[in-house]
């Protein structure tokens, strides 16, 4: 069956969809909503992740998310793992610390969903943690690694 062109029309609705996302992502500012290639590396970045993990577009685009990992996931394999249940079963949940680039930690949630595209036919995997900010008690103390 042979593809009919796009019309003018539907080539620019899809623009505007497109627009209208990216505007409702960059608008969140109280959850971290970024883009990873299939290899981990930070492809894209909101003003949410910037606030939560510190680090400004330029200077994690490219960079592997492991950065965002204590020491102890890493030993662990943790973000590696995560990525392959994410590949293999199109999302996973992880809670736990996570750095800013500070050093400073933080209590997340994170979910990573797979997200399959027809052409090219890579998987990009869409980091969008839930509640990736500082957990506060009652008083609204920010709550410290009880790890020494």
């Amino acid at each position: 069956m042979a593809k009919r062109p796009r019309s003018h029309a539907s080539s620019k609705a899809l623009s505007d969809t497109g627009l209208r996302f990216r505007l409702l992502v960059d608008s969140v500012i109280d959850y971290a909503i970024f883009m990873l290639d299939t290899e981990g590396r930070v492809v894209t970045w909101n003003p949410g992740a910037e606030r939560i993990k510190g680090y400004r577009a330029q200077e994690i685009r490219g960079r592997h998310y492991s950065c965002f990992y204590p020491e102890e996931a890493l030993r662990a394999g943790t973000p590696a793992h995560l990525l392959q249940v994410a590949a293999a079963e199109g999302r996973c949940e992880d809670e736990g610390w996570r750095l800013r680039k500070d050093g400073s930690r933080f209590w997340a949630n994170v979910v990573i969903t797979g997200t399959r595209r027809r052409r090219p036919p890579a998987r990009i995997f869409q980091g969008d943690p839930r509640s990736d900010r500082a957990e506060t008690s009652a008083g609204g103390a920010r709550r410290e690694d009880p790890r020494p």
